[in-house]
């Protein structure tokens, strides 16, 4: 009874340190996790720090972007020298779900990582960072396209990039809304037939790579 219970407050749980501090998924995932680090600690008084001990920090990122997905809460981007970064806040529909305390089931999903980020993918990512674009970067370095969106997978997997950074918001937004229909995690495959056929299966991989932090693939 009480392993359930501790399920059914998951989301009430993120909502409320959603609505009382303004944090990115990571460190609100630490925050949730009570993580000791120094970029945290300074909120270690907030009434709901270490809410959800009980789970590893890759966990609770997942229940974060699941509640993403579904629409109760929503990234804010803001400017900020050299690259934007963004927080999370709640929709009107988070904030009806916290107010009225409507149960909200997340799923716990296990995390696999892809191999550790070597030597080639830090390459890529500094050239991304220097300005130049996926296609360029695999023309300078005699690459595949597809071997490039590896790295910004493998990147993304392990929270050194996110997949607006390599990916157009259009595209980022279709892949979204198909995902959104499936009940259980589709395959790359399952999802790009129903997506344009200009959507790549490397871009699909690096957004899903972000949203569920697993391993999928188009078999």
């Amino acid at each position: 009874m009480l392993e359930k219970n501790k399920k059914n407050q998951v989301a009430q749980i993120i909502l409320q340190a959603v609505d009382y501090i303004k944090l990115g998924k990571q460190n609100l995932a630490r925050f949730l996790k009570g993580s000791e680090s120094k970029k945290i600690a300074s909120l270690s008084h907030k009434s709901i720090f270490g809410g959800l001990y009980w789970h590893n920090i890759s966990t609770i990122e997942n229940f974060i972007e699941q509640l993403e997905i579904i629409g109760f809460i929503e990234r804010i981007q803001i400017q900020n020298y050299p690259y934007p970064i963004s927080y999370y806040a709640l929709t009107k529909a988070g904030k009806k779900a916290l107010e009225e305390k409507i149960e909200i089931s997340l799923q716990e999903i296990k995390i696999q990582k892809p191999t550790t980020i070597g030597e080639s993918e830090m390459t890529s990512l500094k050239m991304l960072r220097q300005g130049k674009t996926p296609t360029e970067i695999a023309k300078e370095r005699n690459l595949a396209d597809s071997t490039v969106h590896t790295h910004f997978y493998r990147l993304i997997v392990n929270g050194q990039l996110t997949s607006s950074e390599v990916i157009p918001k259009d595209v980022i937004d279709s892949i979204i809304e198909v995902r959104s229909k499936f009940e259980k995690q589709p395959s790359l495959k399952e999802i790009k037939e129903l997506l344009p056929p200009e959507i790549t299966y490397e871009q699909i991989r690096c957004v899903t790579a972000e949203f569920f932090r697993e391993k999928v693939n188009a078999n």
